[in-house]
């Protein structure tokens, strides 16, 4: 897989970023409410307002990207589309930590690229960000491979 890095929205705010983080981490609203000392209410309207602008990041970037939008899911910040330019399939993140990320399918020899260091980086820190433990063994692969585990657990259905 190869990424396109991409910048962090217009329209989010640190705060709006925290409350989104958490709630992809499974808290409820409640737990939310009461770490951040505002009601479940301004929560909720909160994650509408998150979820709208997340799902608009994602699609405004695969439209800009020429991305067919195939399942797109806010809460977790992923879409899964492909690139009928690249003829592969394509998957986009947003995350708190790197914005929006563009994955295109990738098999081809991930060592000799210049973005090697920083894929690997981002993809690591994607599955920090998301709680998915890798092994030591599993974080020493190369950043396609890597990617392609992650991806798995994150989206169901998708094939390794």
């Amino acid at each position: 897989m190869i990424i396109r890095e991409m910048s962090i929205p217009l329209g989010f705010t640190e705060r709006h970023l925290r409350i989104w983080g958490l709630r992809r981490d499974g808290l409820p609203q409640a737990e939310i409410a009461r770490r951040l000392n505002v009601t479940r209410q301004a929560i909720n309207k909160a994650l509408r307002r998150i979820n709208n602008n997340v799902s608009q990041t994602l699609e405004v970037t695969a439209l800009a990207a020429k991305i067919e939008v195939r399942h797109i899911d806010p809460k977790r910040g992923i879409l899964l589309g492909f690139s009928h330019e690249t003829k592969d399939q394509a998957i986009i993140t947003f995350s708190t930590q790197h914005g929006t990320h563009i994955w295109h399918t990738y098999t081809g020899q991930c060592e000799g690229c210049e973005l090697h260091k920083s894929c690997r980086e981002v993809i690591l820190d994607e599955a920090g960000e998301r709680g998915i433990t890798l092994t030591e063994a599993e974080t020493k692969k190369n950043p396609a491979e890597i990617a392609r585990f992650v991806f798995t657990k994150i989206i169901p259905g998708l094939e390794p």
